[in-house]
């Protein structure tokens, strides 16, 4: 169907989707872009793409009285996705083997929603870092039932290259605050504790991997749901799954759904979630493929998933409505993990390996260092909007959208917000 598009913003040509978008009129804020735009498609039944930008604090566009207004919407929506919701944290930690790859056995980390009155007494969750190197949690405890007020919807984390499955778990802790379980695997052959020992796997073979642990760990989760003997049984609503990932993560939670270099997806994800997505390496006719409700966020002066290539290619690339973009500005690479709180807990943990100290170091220049966004407020702007953004897709708190719009983004000079929406 022939379409036509507007916009208020020159692009470098029309057809690069890693066209970068400019200002063709001069702006009040240096860190802001413009990239309003309309797309309208004929017919009776036609949609009308509506992509919205909201601007710095100051942005005489929007009015003090829109901005008190946003701000009264979101706190009235509920809790604050950037809080602990009102649900205790419980976590265990299972293997999961796949039927389908009897070799890859994976480790997955899970949280889940529990009642606040079961706390007392709880033991409180230390992550290992590696054997005798442990960190300790900021919520989660062991040995907790699940909350009966479920069934909750299901999402999955996936970590970067050289991860870990609880290297985000200031997220995703807090996302199972809010009523969510959560499963994490470590994506054998791709995590810190590989990197450290040199067993690595090709990049090629992780990302294969990758599409096939998404499938296999769900899967897991969703049978464990039917099992009446099992700690998740009826915990889990099956038609609300999302995935949520940060760097590699990001690209797996792209193409764990829509399949991978012959591998199917999982069509049962509703909704996906790119920390920081590295996704340059997606073939355009995968990216062309995702049609479920997307959020990008991204930090400006991240130096390993660029801009350029990444988000703005795939916010460029894929057809998903609702689909949102958050620029966090000055954030970096790991401000989308719990390393700047690894680096500020080091000096109380003992026997810390010195390879340890030396690699999270090394990771924490890209997110800890002076001239960035400070971590505590990229990690609670990265709840703000992942948390609100699930909750509204898979939860179907729809309050929760005052968090997602130009209004209230403009509120927040740290973030630059741009919105694409279907609407009959």
């Amino acid at each position: 169907m022939p379409e036509t598009t507007t916009h208020n913003t020159a692009k470098s040509s029309s057809s690069d989707p890693t066209a970068v978008d400019t200002p063709s009129v001069a702006r009040t804020s240096t860190n802001r872009r413009s990239r309003i735009g309309t797309r309208a498609i004929s017919g009776a039944s036609a949609l009308l793409l509506i992509a919205a930008l909201a601007a710095c604090g100051g942005d005489s566009n929007i009015s003090s009285e829109s901005k008190s207004a946003a701000k009264a919407d979101a706190k009235a929506a509920g809790p604050a996705p950037d809080q602990p919701g009102p649900f205790a944290v419980g976590r265990e930690t299972v293997t999961v083997k796949d039927p389908q790859r009897p070799e890859r056995d994976l480790t997955v980390d899970v949280w889940y929603p529990a009642d606040k009155s079961r706390v007392e007494g709880a033991t409180p969750v230390n992550y290992a870092v590696i054997p005798g190197v442990e960190v300790p949690s900021r919520t989660a405890f062991s040995g907790l039932p699940v909350s009966t007020q479920g069934p909750f919807p299901l999402v999955m984390y996936s970590h970067g290259s050289g991860g870990l499955r609880f290297i985000s778990s200031f997220l995703t802790e807090n996302l199972a605050s809010h009523g969510f379980v959560v499963v994490a695997p470590d994506h054998t052959g791709n995590t810190a504790i590989d990197a450290v020992t040199g067993q690595i796997a090709t990049r090629a073979q992780n990302e294969l991997n990758r599409v096939g642990d998404v499938r296999a760990t769900l899967d897991d989760a969703l049978a464990r749901n039917t099992n009446s003997g099992d700690l998740l049984y009826q915990s889990i609503n099956p038609e609300k799954i999302g995935i949520m990932g940060h760097s590699l993560g990001g690209m797996t939670s792209i193409i764990g759904t829509v399949g991978h270099a012959g591998l199917p997806g999982y069509p049962k994800i509703k909704a996906i979630v790119g920390l920081a997505a590295y996704t340059k390496n997606i073939p355009l006719a995968e990216l062309k493929k995702v049609e479920v409700p997307t959020m990008l966020i991204s930090g400006t002066l991240d130096t390993t998933a660029k801009l350029k290539p990444n988000t703005v290619r795939t916010w460029n690339s894929i057809p998903a409505r609702p689909l949102y973009r958050v620029d966090l500005v000055k954030g970096a690479h790991q401000s989308f993990s719990d390393i700047c709180y690894y680096l500020e807990i080091a000096p109380t943990i003992k026997n810390v390996p010195q390879v340890i100290i030396d690699t999270v170091t090394e990771s924490g220049e890209g997110g800890c260092q002076p001239g960035q966004l400070a971590w505590r407020k990229a990690n609670s702007l990265t709840e703000t909007y992942t948390i609100s953004f699930f909750l509204d897709q898979l939860a179907g708190k729809s309050a929760y959208t005052a968090y997602l719009t130009p209004e209230y983004a403009s509120t927040e000079p740290s973030v630059e917000f741009s919105v694409k929406t279907a609407t009959k």
